[in-house]
């Protein structure tokens, strides 16, 4: 209740993101498309307001009762400096869009209620409406008991995974492309012949850069990177700074920027395989270093955090189909969580959410170079179990994080991050001699689940290491009858 003489505060915003699945008005509604379209979302805002009937369409910008902040679907574009014929040939190869999406600024909780009322009239039936979330790099270690910032070097995390099997082996990541899909990528400080390709970017976001060109004082994506080429050295390296550079923590991110890289991008991989099969067909890795902190922005409590088809997840479950997909789990553990993870998704079953979640991805904890468990990894269970079933088994596998990597300007790859890059690092290097027609991504991920190992001498899964450490000397002692195209 306002104290007497004091103002009423001004109602927040509120943002929501509409997907319209096969809607007419991309057919027949010239008007209407011709706004969609239009780099300048500023008439389509007053459209939307005027079809819907919402007071104030002529307002000025400032003082509109919604604006269209952007359109997930089509914002993101692809830069390949490399192939620039392939990329030439990449939007002719596109097919007319069928779906749609909005991510729209509400004056007040009034208007997107009204908003929500009318649009299926107006424009057809959507997906359920969501809301703000925060989304963030997993940047940080809890030490903790005094213990130190680090724990070995990356020869220690290397020989924890018995990394040196697949050296032995010849397998460097040749043929094979990695998206790191983070905060941007400084290609400038990836090791010297590194094959930096491009990637997908949004040039309408305000601070954003063209891929490989991470401002020098970012250095997560680029951290992920580098782990990944230390395992598999001749891997494409593709950037998607899906996270804005400009922000290093508590980044406020639509669901819907993740909803349109990821769909572009699984789009776009299949079409740059027909375009050039030799160097672009198969074997793509996507590696996901961010995790859901605070789900308190969701508009209804749990439609992306614990919603199996919540349409993010399923944009993920359909790019597992081109792509092995690799997420962190998260550093909501109960001993030493992040400071910034919510209270309420700390700990076992609580803090591995959305698609980190999924069972088409290959979700990845953090343990020390020795094994022992990190105590901000996120734990399992997942949040989707079969109907009626068990628990579901998630973190997949464990990988080591928070070692020094000492000639690097990151000097620390800390986090479920780092331990996911180290597992993508491992699926390129496989990927050197078996494709995804040899080994689809699930066999591929059992493969890994079957040969992790316990640091305590148990078997089986539990809810730190998931089915244990990864161990690539194991792996490819069991995939050594498969045959390789």
């Amino acid at each position: 209740m306002a104290i007497k003489g004091e103002k009423e505060p001004p109602a927040r915003p509120v943002r929501r993101c509409f997907v319209f699945r096969d809607p007419a008005w991309l057919r027949n509604d010239d008007d209407l498309l011709k706004a969609y379209l239009d780099p300048d979302p500023l008439p389509l805002s007053r459209l939307l307001a005027r079809r819907l009937g919402l007071d104030g369409a002529d307002l000025p910008p400032a003082e509109l009762p919604l604006r269209v902040t952007h359109r997930p679907l089509n914002d993101w574009q692809f830069d390949l400096p490399e192939d620039r014929e392939a990329a030439a040939e990449l939007p002719r190869r596109r097919a007319p869009p069928t779906d749609a999406a909005l991510a729209i600024r509400f004056a007040t909780e009034d208007v997107a209620r009204a908003f929500r009322d009318r649009a299926e009239r107006a424009l057809g039936s959507f997906d359920a409406p969501l809301g703000d979330l925060r989304l963030n790099a997993a940047l940080h270690w809890g030490p903790g008991r005094g213990e130190g910032n680090s724990f070995g070097d990356l020869a220690d995390a290397h020989r924890l995974i018995r990394a040196d099997a697949l050296g032995k082996a010849k397998l460097d990541g040749e043929g094979v492309k990695v998206v790191i899909i983070d905060q941007g990528v400084d290609a400038s400080r990836l090791p010297p012949g590194s094959r930096f390709m491009g990637g997908w970017w949004k040039p309408s976001q305000p601070g954003a850069v063209p891929p490989g060109q991470a401002a020098k004082d970012n250095h997560h994506g680029t951290m992920i990177a580098r782990n990944v080429l230390a395992l598999a050295p001749r891997a494409m390296i593709f950037d998607c700074p899906l996270i804005p550079p400009r922000i290093l923590g508590n980044l406020p991110a639509f669901l819907s920027d993740a909803f349109g890289a990821i769909t572009r991008m699984a789009l776009d991989v299949v079409l740059l395989g027909l375009i050039r099969p030799n160097r672009f067909k198969g074997r793509w890795v996507f590696v996901n270093a961010w995790s859901v902190y605070d789900p308190r922005g969701e508009a209804t409590p749990g439609e992306y955090t614990r919603n199996r088809y919540h349409w993010v997840a399923c944009a993920v479950d359909h790019a597992a189909t081109v792509a092995d997909v690799v997420f962190a789990a998260g550093n909501c553990g109960a001993f030493c969580p992040d400071g910034r993870c919510a209270e309420e998704v700390i700990g076992p079953a609580r803090s591995i959410l959305g698609a980190n979640s999924l069972d088409s991805v290959l979700t990845v904890g953090a343990a020390r170079a020795d094994g022992i468990w990190a105590g901000y990894s996120s734990q399992g269970p997942g949040q989707f179990p079969e109907y009626g079933g068990p628990p579901q088994h998630k973190p997949d596998v464990a990988a080591p994080a928070h070692f020094r990597m000492l000639d690097t300007a990151h000097r620390l790859a800390g986090g479920s991050s780092a331990a996911s890059a180290v597992a993508a690092g491992v699926v390129a290097a496989l990927r050197t001699r078996w494709s995804d027609s040899d080994v689809s991504s699930g066999a591929l991920f059992g493969r890994l689940r079957d040969a992790a190992w316990q640091p305590d001498g148990s078997t089986g899964w539990n809810n730190r290491h998931g089915h244990g450490v990864m161990n690539c000397a194991d792996v490819l002692a069991g995939l050594a009858g498969v045959p390789a195209s």
